[in-house]
This record gives C-alpha cells, sequence and structure tokens, in this order.
C-alpha cells in the first residue's frame, strides 16, 4: 500500500509526479518561447513551471506562461510578465508570478482540449533567449 501521509499515500504520489524539460525558443508568436502539451493519457495538474534563462533576451521583453487548447495561444495564468532582459536565473510560478500568475494549473489529457503549457513574448522581443523550462506535474 505505502506511508499514508495526511491521507495521502505518498509512495504511489511519488510514482505519479513527473517533470519535463523543455528548450526555450525565442519566436515572438503565441507559443514561440515554449509550446509544451500533455504526453499523458489522463488529466495533469502542473505543480510548477520554472524557467531556467541562461542568456537574458538581448533587448526588452516579457514572458507570459500559462495553460492553453493549443500550441499557438498567449496565456498568463502561470506567470505574468515575466522580465527576461533584466538577469539570468531560475524564475517560476511560485516566486514569479506576477499580477495574474497562480501556483497551479489543471490540464486536460493529451488531446482532450486545455492541455498545453505555452510560454509567449508578451512585449518587447525573445531574441538571443536561452534556456529550459521544466514542468513539474501531478497525474490525476
Amino acid at each position: 500500500m505505502g506511508v499514508i501521509h495526511g491521507g495521502l499515500v505518498i509512495e504511489q504520489a511519488a510514482e505519479r509526479i513527473r517533470f519535463e524539460r523543455v528548450a526555450l525558443g525565442v519566436a515572438d508568436t503565441a507559443g514561440g518561447v515554449l509550446a509544451w502539451q500533455n504526453p499523458e493519457d489522463a488529466a495533469i495538474i502542473v505543480l510548477r513551471l520554472a524557467l531556467d534563462i541562461t542568456t537574458k533576451t538581448t533587448g526588452a521583453c516579457t514572458l507570459d506562461c500559462g495553460p492553453a487548447a493549443n500550441g499557438t495561444t498567449l496565456n498568463a495564468t502561470l506567470i505574468d510578465g515575466l522580465d527576461a532582459n533584466a538577469a539570468t536565473g531560475v524564475f517560476d510560478n511560485i516566486e514569479d508570478a506576477g499580477a495574474t500568475g497562480k501556483s497551479t494549473a489543471k490540464l486536460a489529457a493529451n488531446g482532450g482540449g486545455t492541455d498545453w503549457v505555452t510560454g509567449s513574448k508578451a512585449s518587447g522581443a525573445a531574441a538571443g533567449l536561452v534556456g529550459y523550462a521544466y514542468i513539474y506535474y501531478l497525474v490525476i
């Protein structure tokens, strides 16, 4: 069975928590920085979206990230208005959520509707951006 903590079977939960690493893009279109589709046959809860920016953009740029129905839609409900030109480092939807960012998001099963996480240029230009997105999620 597993260890029960607060009603949650810890060992079973650990098997259901996964993460993906996705290279960041530089296109100025919606989803041009990040377009990741839920690979699971079940719904998921995105627990954390971390952006590891190793090279900042060459000019002013803000990024929006969130759940979407496809890979070409802008959404800002995980990260809203992150300044990608200010500094390199790791930024996430917990500490760097912005005005409309949230700590979690539910995505539909693969092919089931809102099953994407996108990252988009909200202002400026994404040119020069280098890094990775780390998407931590729970299969439900």
